[in-house]
């Protein structure tokens, strides 16, 4: 048996009511030192020892005592000496037997509950991490949820200037860009590649004059989806093209790479 199946047998090991083999099986255990059973056996005997200091201190009766002398006597060949009469004693409270089994069966149920208690603190702890990931997962989904509305509503409004990024691989699909004026600026495309852990997709507004200004990074879903929301950060008449590179994990200040895709605006 391992430490598992063992640990109920502790206080039992204790009381010296284990049949052979259970017994057997446990001393080989703690005879290796093992790091679980020992100190369990330990804490076992710590509940139960101490029942063994609920008995009274028993004194002799006084026909008990006639009865040795008799005896003793007997075997002398001499008569025995009348015995001076004592001052009766005082009666004192006996534990009774089924006293002793209440006790040792209350330390068993203590022990048990304790393990119990173990245990369902163990499938608590358990539960919370399973509640705790329920609720993340519930609260990613809302802001999918949030952000595909809001995707949908810059592609459906009418105030929205729709583009066309072309791939400049032509196996790679089309990604699509909507501009608003208020919304911000959608993205979406299907039929993605995966983007390795260490790649990201970065969108890019590439400006009439200056240097390519960072929009958004994204990354394909398990399906292959791309759908992205985003504000704008410079005036749309400034703005000559759109583009999206792939870059390091995080994005980048500037295109590391040539664009992948790009989208004139008219």
């Amino acid at each position: 048996m391992d430490c598992e199946q063992l640990a109920p047998l502790y206080e039992e090991y204790v009381l010296g009511t284990l049949d052979d083999t259970e017994r057997q099986e446990l001393e080989a255990h703690l005879r290796d030192h093992c790091p679980r059973c020992a100190p369990g056996v330990a804490q076992a005997r710590g509940v139960i020892s101490p029942l063994a200091y609920l008995a009274p201190p028993a004194q002799p009766s006084e026909m008990l005592k006639t009865k040795i002398m008799d005896t003793v006597q007997a075997s002398a060949g001499t008569p025995r000496p009348p015995v001076a009469a004592s001052a009766p004693r005082p009666e004192r409270a006996i534990f009774p037997a089924w006293a002793w089994a209440a006790a040792a069966a209350l330390a068993l149920i203590t022990g048990y509950s304790i393990r119990q208690m173990g245990s369902q603190s163990a499938q608590l702890a358990t539960l919370r991490k399973q509640m705790n990931l329920a609720i993340m997962q519930n609260r990613s989904l809302q802001n999918e949820l949030e952000r595909d509305r809001m995707v949908a509503s810059v592609m459906l409004s009418p105030d929205s200037m729709p583009l066309k990024l072309a791939p400049k691989d032509q196996a790679m699909p089309m990604v699509h860009a909507y501009l608003h004026p208020h919304m911000g600026v959608a993205v979406t495309a299907d039929q993605m590649p995966a983007i390795p852990p260490a790649r990201t997709l970065q969108l890019w507004f590439i400006p009439k004059k200056g240097q390519p200004v960072s929009v958004a990074i994204f990354r394909p879903d398990a399906q292959g989806l791309v759908s992205v929301i985003a504000p704008f950060n410079m005036p749309r008449t400034e703005i000559a093209a759109l583009a999206v590179t792939d870059e390091p994990a995080g994005g980048s200040p500037q295109p590391t790479s040539s664009p992948a895709w790009v989208g004139q605006v008219n």
